[in-house]
């Protein structure tokens, strides 16, 4: 009987990959006809790669929304905004704030007994933002304020006449007048049927204040056949007139070349990097630079989940996203699968660099449906106790993933499994995985 299941599941899966392939070439020849009678005259026009559209409301929104003193039997209650994205779009681009009234510093004391006094909602998003992301909210926003930083938005249940933009790195708080006849539409994530809340604790790590669940959840394993574009998609969006492009191929590389820019794809690594020189460079502004890179990302994308803001590398002036499955983020390896980064200048693209792969068919897999994850509290207890404090002190945050995982059975199927990720000195490690090291560390393995 097993052998026979066996049997079955990879008839299908190899079934899920042809159909895959067949869909995709359809897609890109149908692609391509499209671009030849939309542009007859003008061969060098260069069409996004991406067949699919993604938002900005997405990739710059909260991860989390947390109820303070709304329920009556929890005082801090969190949930994922992923159920309510649409919403959060039309909340993205209405106009219902007026300007900054007021801007001051509280510290993270003072913002815990703020949200303990009232009845709160509060958004919390994975990276810091520039206010002007939320330009067209804002009926004045001036240049004072529109390149500050923030990561929290917390709005007053029974006043919703000020919105705050809180910092928690900088401390740093604004006071934001609401249009009176246009308030902010909180009432879907007040209604806790329509979003998965849990019951949470507020803990402090690093500079950091994070809410961690103190029950258990259940997340779903999730099963695709990846696909990929051709590389002569890249090449001909890169380079227009390849007469003019030195080609240099090893075993596990590729790589295009001429006086300005390199493109290199790395057949092992399944990435893509773009680099170019770039004499009068130019700087962009905080808005301008997230903006722009989201739309390089967009251009390129074909992953069908979303795909969100993960870190902006301030020193190297580089943006990067995380690819995302339900609205959780996705690790792999070098994160070579999961994260794209764009640098930028005024003048265009210095830095590019693209996961080659992306899910494409779901599969759906009946066996081991879900995962039971530990409490985020018990998460967090046993890194206090298994962690010296040394090496504790390098914990910057914790949240919820999927971990990528290549199939044994079929090459182009991936699994996704859930797990519990540690931000430890700016890298993202399984939580597990973590306590390993450190264990083989402390026994001198």
């Amino acid at each position: 009987m097993g052998l026979g299941k066996d049997k079955l599941r990879n008839l299908t899966l190899t079934f899920l990959v042809f159909l895959s392939f067949l869909l995709s070439f359809n897609l890109w020849t149908a692609g391509r006809k499209i671009g030849e009678e939309e542009n007859p005259s003008n061969q060098s026009v260069r069409s996004n790669i991406s067949t699919i559209e993604h938002s900005e409301s997405e990739a710059f929104r909260p991860a989390t929304v947390a109820l303070h003193g709304v329920d009556p039997e929890n005082s801090l209650m969190i949930a994922e905004t992923f159920p309510l994205r649409n919403l959060l779009e039309n909340w993205f681009y209405s106009e219902d704030l007026i300007r900054v009234e007021d801007s001051s510093y509280i510290n993270s004391e003072e913002y815990q007994e703020m949200m303990e006094s009232n009845q709160w909602i509060e958004f919390i998003f994975r990276e810091e933002l520039p206010l002007g992301i939320f330009e067209q909210k804002f009926d004045d926003l001036t240049k004072e304020y529109e390149n500050e930083y923030f990561n929290r938005i917390l709005i007053n249940v029974e006043d919703r006449n000020d919105v705050y933009f809180y910092n928690t790195e900088t401390s740093s708080f604004y006071t934001v007048a609401a249009l009176e006849d246009e308030l902010i539409n909180i009432d879907p994530f007040l209604n806790m049927e329509n979003l998965n809340y849990k019951a949470a604790e507020l803990q402090h790590i690093g500079n950091n204040l994070i809410y961690l669940t103190k029950e258990s959840m259940e997340v779903p394993y999730r099963s695709y056949v990846i696909d990929s574009v051709p590389n002569s998609k890249y090449t001909t969006n890169f380079y227009p007139d390849p007469s003019l492009v030195d080609t240099r191929t090893t075993e596990t590389t590729t790589r295009y070349i001429d006086l300005t820019r390199e493109v290199t794809i790395n057949q092992q690594d399944h990435t893509l990097v773009y680099l170019r020189q770039i004499e009068d460079s130019g700087d962009l502004q905080p808005t301008e630079r997230f903006i722009k890179s989201f739309e390089q990302v967009n251009r390129f994308e074909n992953w069908t989940g979303s795909f969100a803001l993960t870190d902006y590398d301030v020193k190297n002036e580089v943006v990067s996203f995380r690819r995302e499955i339900d609205g959780l983020p996705v690790f792999s390896p070098s994160d070579n699968e999961t994260v794209s980064e764009v640098g930028l200048v005024e003048s265009g693209v210095t830095h590019l660099k693209l996961p080659l792969r992306y899910i494409n068919t779901p599969i759906t897999m009946e066996e081991n449906a879900s995962e039971e994850l530990l409490p985020g509290i018990e998460v967090s207890d046993r890194l206090l106790k298994e962690l010296s404090p040394e090496k504790h002190d390098k914990i910057e945050d914790l949240t919820v993933g999927y971990t990528w995982k290549e199939s044994e059975e079929a090459d182009q199927v991936i699994y996704f499994i859930p797990d519990w990720y540690v931000l430890y000195d700016g890298v993202w490690i399984e939580f597990e995985s973590l306590l390993e090291i450190q264990g083989e560390v402390a026994y001198g393995f």
